[in-house]
């Protein structure tokens, strides 16, 4: 019984320090794979690990061992985390700061479609707020003043013998003879006149006859003339009562309509006054243009005359530059016939024009010709300067994709030195030539492309 009971615990004792010595194999293994890392932290758990091995038992040996494992797992895992969030912290920093020093954020630049973001070594300049005057042309021409359209009627209703005005436009003075006109009505009302002044006791009747010649266009000289010859002509000559040029069919004129309108009761009229006229049916043409052999009717206006001493500036402008046209703007007006001498005015009337299908705004500006130097459908050129203070910007700068405007925004610069540029819609205002103003989309501290232009080919679908 006794050597059955030495034989266990010898068995005992056997596998107690078989177990000892494999938790020291363990603890050596551990160790040596955490040397190259923290060779600190390792030696102080190795000579921790062998301490406890000396002091306790194989159980309590192997679990100190287990628990020591698990302190150094914890340290190198917490440690790698740290480090692992500096490396984070580190890059956003960099990105911040220079985002072009770090390998990622080449590659993120160089992975982004070419259609949107672009490195280029172009040069870049900065928006500036800053006060200028826009200034922008629109083109026009020299039209007739109508408010200076005078009428030329005819007082007595007749057949037209002889025209001396040929065509529209002709340049008439004032007592110059425009037409002979046949007349059986005014030459009863001269034989009147004639046989009133060779009774010289009725002046009275005489003196009304004179004024009724006088009413119906007839000269002082020419009445003087009918009483020295003492018998009427077959045909009257009428002269014109103004100077200027001759416009049969001027715009916004509704006197050759109102002619019209009346002929039926002007020849009516004509038929009341004297029962020898014959029937009269006055002839209108297309273009209410007069002619040799047309009758006309009485008070039937001829034609219209305008002195063209003051004239109108007719002129549009596109589409984006309309809405800052107002009356009462400043323009300076340039004649293609002397580009020396420009006339400085104002914008009377903002006119909307329905023509052709098309509906277009035009401008008028009222100019002085006293001397005759504008003529009819001469080409102008009217330009208009307006203040304005806000973000400018080279007009090269913008690049336009239809209605939208876009510009290319330096967001990074690459080792090499190259900007990193995107493109972004702004919305523009007043532009000329050289500048262009910026409503939205830019900042003054933001840095642009210089030629927007050389960005893209014309074949690239830039998106924004």
């Amino acid at each position: 019984m006794s050597k059955s009971i030495q034989h266990i615990k010898m068995k005992i004792a056997n596998y107690g320090v078989f177990l000892l010595a494999a938790g020291v194999i363990l603890v050596f293994i551990a160790c040596n794979d955490k040397e190259d890392k923290h060779s600190d932290h390792n030696s102080k758990i190795t000579e921790a690990t062998k301490d406890s091995s000396m002091q306790h038992d194989a159980m309590g040996g192997m679990q100190m061992n287990d628990d020591s494992n698990k302190s150094m797992n914890s340290m190198s895992s917490d440690t790698a985390n740290h480090s692992s969030h500096n490396t984070v912290d580190g890059m956003r920093m960099n990105d911040k700061n220079s985002m072009a020093d770090t390998a990622g954020y080449e590659t993120y630049w160089n992975a982004l479609p070419t259609n949107r973001t672009v490195i280029s070594a172009q040069k870049v300049i900065e928006p500036v707020e800053s006060s200028m005057n826009f200034s922008f042309r629109g083109n026009g021409y020299i039209a007739f003043d109508w408010r200076r359209n005078r009428k030329v009627p005819v007082r007595i209703g007749g057949r037209i013998e002889r025209l001396y005005v040929k065509y529209n436009y002709q340049y008439v003075r004032k007592g110059e003879k425009i037409l002979e006109l046949y007349s059986p009505e005014i030459n009863t009302y001269i034989e009147e006149f004639l046989y009133l002044s060779r009774q010289p006791d009725d002046s009275v009747l005489q003196s009304k006859a004179k004024q009724k010649l006088l009413l119906l266009g007839l000269t002082p000289a020419q009445i003087k003339q009918i009483a020295h010859a003492g018998l009427a002509s077959s045909t009257i000559s009428i002269y014109s009562p103004f100077e200027g040029y001759v416009l049969f069919n001027p715009s916004g004129s509704s006197g050759m309509n109102k002619a019209g309108n009346a002929t039926a009761g002007m020849g009516s009229g004509m038929n009341a006054g004297s029962s020898a006229s014959p029937s009269i049916t006055p002839t209108v043409l297309s273009d209410n243009s007069i002619r040799e052999g047309m009758y006309v009717s009485k008070d039937q206006t001829l034609f219209w005359i305008n002195d063209f001493k003051e004239v109108w500036g007719i002129v549009a402008f596109t589409k984006e530059n309309e809405k800052y046209i107002r009356k009462g703007l400043p323009v300076t007006v340039t004649s293609e016939l002397f580009p020396e001498k420009p006339f400085p005015t104002t914008i009377q009337l903002m006119e909307q024009v329905y023509q052709g299908g098309q509906k277009f705004t035009q401008a008028r500006v009222y100019l002085p010709n006293a001397s005759g130097i504008l003529k009819q459908n001469s080409l102008i050129t009217a330009t208009v300067s307006i203040p304005v203070k806000s973000v400018m910007i080279p007009a090269s700068s913008v690049y336009y994709l239809g209605k939208i405007a876009i510009v290319w925004v330096r967001t990074g610069i690459t080792k090499e030195g190259s900007g990193i540029f995107q493109s972004r819609v702004v919305r523009i205002g007043h532009r000329d030539g050289n500048k262009v103003e910026i409503l939205e989309g830019l900042n003054t501290n933001e840095v642009i492309a210089k030629d927007a232009g050389y960005m893209a080919d014309s074949e690239t679908i830039i998106k924004y």
